[in-house]
């Protein structure tokens, strides 16, 4: 049987208990669902997004009385996709005697919900043309059945919400339902595209205009990072000894990033020993060399005065106007205020408030680093 697990987790959002120093971000969201508040969350990908509402909604589950509900709308590009999305979410998070008051609810409704195997998925799948519509309509309407049936508030989280923006009128549609749900239950839409939660949120004529408290996810403190990373090498019989701040240095607050590093640090440690700047050195090549596809599709993704614009951030220390570095790169000025707000949209650089921009993903800059050194 192996026992000795490498303890950093980087693949998939981790555990509630997992989650590194977010006990503020929590509270607060917190404080606005319990208040009646909608909400809605920004954090870059793999910032930890789904770990932290993870964990505030097992959090508003045992502190609160709140029902948790997860969708996640990823990819989603049908009503047909958003419907089985949150029937399946209200099958995964329902239990005991509240998963037998919703299922009767359901079957009531006489449109093939159910909680089970047979479920609004399995029908369309045998009914390819059946209207989904119907079903959304009902399970959109669960708070309001889950209060009339027992004084429940619903904690629904939508996560990943931009992408519901690929499916017209879905956002007036949400509105609708949710618009009457003040008393009966609290949404937070999660996202990681601020340019499309901002069209959602931020644009007058949409439906969703001004609905929501918003609230964004940061990097994460050295002190919190180089604690767990501290803690988790000693509990599993090893040292993070010199190693923790070059890798600090290299997350820069990166949650994901912070927890890659560290996986690769603990792989190459040996029980009983501590870690040294050789073995950091090779865990940063080897987590570079993973990174290497990632990075190389991200970067053809681009256009070229995307690409430019990156580098000339890189060369410029935050700066992407430096003339120098603009000649060196055959570079205009317009281009650069063409592509910041495109590069901004995507979460691939964020504005700094001292000033400037910064590359959100430090391994990213780091291997932009690198092209401008061979160029």
């Amino acid at each position: 049987m192996i026992t000795d697990v490498n303890p950093f987790v980087y693949s998939h959002p981790v555990a509630p208990e997992d989650v590194i120093d977010r006990d503020e971000e929590v509270r607060q969201l917190l404080r606005h669902v319990v208040g009646g508040h909608f909400v809605r969350l920004y954090a870059p990908r793999k910032y930890g997004k789904t770990s932290l509402l993870r964990r505030a909604l097992r959090d508003g589950e045992r502190d609160e009385g709140l029902v948790p509900v997860l969708v996640d709308l990823y990819r989603v590009s049908s009503v047909a996709d958003v419907t089985v999305r949150l029937e399946r979410a209200y099958a995964k998070e329902l239990k005991g005697e509240l998963r037998k008051r919703v299922e009767a609810l359901l079957q009531r409704t006489g449109v093939g919900l159910s909680l089970g195997a047979l479920g609004i998925s399995a029908r369309l799948q045998l009914e390819p043309r059946r209207d989904p519509l119907p079903a959304l309509h009902a399970l959109l309407e669960l708070p309001l059945r889950l209060d009339a049936s027992g004084g429940y508030r619903a904690f629904v989280v939508f996560d990943e919400f931009q992408d519901i923006g690929r499916i017209e009128g879905l956002d007036g549609l949400l509105r609708s339902h949710i618009q009457h749900h003040g008393e009966v239950a609290s949404y937070v839409f999660a996202g990681s595209e601020p340019g499309l939660m901002r069209l959602l949120f931020e644009t007058k004529e949409r439906p969703l205009y001004g609905a929501a408290v918003p609230m964004r996810l940061g990097r994460l403190a050295d002190a919190d990072i180089a604690g767990y990373v501290a803690e988790r090498f000693d509990l599993s019989g090893r040292s993070a000894g010199e190693a923790v701040n070059p890798l600090l240095r290299a997350a820069r607050g990166h949650p994901q990033r912070a927890m890659l590093l560290a996986h690769r640090l603990w792989e190459e440690v040996a029980p009983g020993t501590e870690a040294t700047i050789e073995a950091w050195e090779a865990a940063h090549a080897a987590a570079m060399r993973e990174l290497e596809p990632e990075f190389d599709a991200q970067w053809r993704g681009l256009d070229l005065s995307e690409q430019k614009t990156l580098r000339s951030l890189s060369l410029g220390d935050g700066s992407p106007y430096r003339s120098a570095v603009l000649r060196r790169l055959e570079l205009t000025k317009d281009a650069v205020r063409r592509a910041l707000p495109r590069l901004a949209a995507t979460a691939e650089i964020e504005e700094l408030d001292a000033g400037g921009y910064a590359i959100v993903d430090p391994l990213l800059a780091e291997w932009i680093g690198r092209l401008n050194d061979r160029a």
